[in-house]
């Protein structure tokens, strides 16, 4: 299974792009501070975009994400998508769904998007308290509403927290009723604004119930669920988590992605190998200085998964089992818990064993 691993074809398959750092909410469990007023300096010009589009192409990717910050917010987002699209890219985009009205449901379908995912952080107390807004949860309903209207996908995409756990139940009826497609489910990380909510974050023995729940609304195929990279492993749960709606990989996990076939590209030309990292440590080259291909290709770059070594685990998951195909596990639950890419108290099989359940 390793030398099955370590021969993928090394190319940015699925690229998130946060093509600009505005926004038009201050949410809770943000990762970025975004509206504290800092930024990450000058976003890439439309020339720059374009010519980024034209270097992921020629790189093999076949998925890109527009991302923000608010995506919708930069003024010329649709010839980004169109130039992606008339390449032959999947464009998909990331939107809090707040200035998504049936206007703008249309231009992002005449742009060539095809799917839509809408952060929903709860029922509507929870989801607005969290977005700081009181109207974010109606405006979610009605963004959906719209979308479909126009034929697009929509998605729905949740941050599990302390605030939300028990409100799942009720999201996936939601879910259900609004015929959303796929609901992408992760885990709140103790980054950025939420560094000062810790209490809000999920301790690694809340995991199981979480995994439990997923596991029942798979079998229940109310609405189809995805489960986000930061869940899992190697517990009796980990072929049904894994068992992604869009049939794309195998079912359990065989390390983190981030450099390997996954590359993120913050909005000033910063390239990291997921947009989730958020620690500068992580920037691997800046594409006003270099090249994508240079970046991708560049001796070196992306050390923590391409260069992993066995010895490269620490704590718990050194000496564990599965250490030499997990790798530890999602790199950035990994380093936001501990400061290590390769020691991740997130893991079911971990937290399940210390317990003495049933993996």
């Amino acid at each position: 299974m390793r030398e099955i691993i370590d021969n993928i074809k090394l190319r940015p398959k699925y690229c998130v792009w946060e093509i600009t750092f505005k926004c038009n909410m201050r949410c809770l469990h943000c990762a970025s501070y975004l509206n504290d007023g800092w930024t990450r300096g000058e976003e890439l010009s439309l020339p720059e975009a374009l010519k980024v589009c034209e270097e992921l192409h020629e790189l093999g990717c076949e998925s890109v994400v527009l991302s923000g910050g608010e995506a919708l917010l930069r003024k010329d987002w649709e010839q980004i998508a169109r130039h992606l699209v008339k390449l032959g890219i999947q464009v998909s985009m990331i939107s809090n769904g707040f200035i998504i009205d049936q206007t703008v449901a249309k231009r992002i379908k005449a742009s060539g998007l095809f799917r839509v995912g809408l952060s929903l952080d709860g029922m509507e107390t929870t989801h607005n308290h969290i977005r700081d807004n009181p109207h974010a949860f109606r405006k979610v309903l009605e963004a959906v509403t719209y979308l479909k209207k126009e034929g697009l996908l929509a998605n729905f995409v949740t941050h599990v927290n302390h605030m939300n756990l028990t409100e799942l139940p009720d999201m996936e009826g939601l879910a259900e009723s609004l015929h959303i497609d796929v609901w992408r489910l992760q885990l709140s990380s103790p980054l950025g604004r939420m560094t000062e909510h810790r209490e809000l974050i999920l301790e690694p023995e809340d995991l199981p119930k979480l995994a439990d729940f997923i596991v029942a609304a798979k079998e229940r195929e109310r609405v189809s669920i995805s489960v986000g990279d930061n869940i899992g492993y190697y517990s009796r749960h980990e072929p049904v988590l894994r068992d992604t709606p869009y049939k794309d990989g195998w079912n359990f996990w065989c390390g983190c992605s981030a450099g390997c076939l996954n590359i993120g590209i913050e909005s000033n030309g910063n390239v990291k190998g997921c947009l989730s990292l958020q620690a500068d440590r992580f920037v691997e080259g800046n594409l006003r200085e270099e090249s994508l291909k240079q970046i991708w290709e560049k001796k070196g770059n992306f050390a923590y998964t391409r260069n992993f070594k066995v010895e490269d685990l620490h704590g718990y998951c050194k000496g564990c089992g599965y250490g030499e195909i997990c790798r530890g596990g999602c790199v950035f639950m990994s380093y936001s818990t501990t400061g290590s890419t390769h020691n991740n108290p997130y893991c079911l099989y971990r937290v399940m064993k210390e317990h003495t359940r049933d993996l």
